[in-house]
């Protein structure tokens, strides 16, 4: 544990460890996004779906 804050606190490497940091965070966001997108579409998918069950 105390080598892996060493080298988060280290100057020498902040540069990859920040870098590495964003590409998990942009990544984490895409899901997310991706996510959200889907879940709208199916969200009005179903929307349709439940009005075409009651006019029958």
């Amino acid at each position: 544990m105390n080598y892996f804050l060493n080298f988060i606190n280290s100057d020498a490497h902040f540069s990859y460890v920040f870098s590495s940091y964003c590409i998990v965070f942009l990544i984490l966001l895409l899901i997310f996004m991706f996510s959200l997108i889907k879940t709208k579409k199916l969200e009005k998918e179903y929307t349709v779906l439940s009005k075409n069950e009651e006019k029958k």
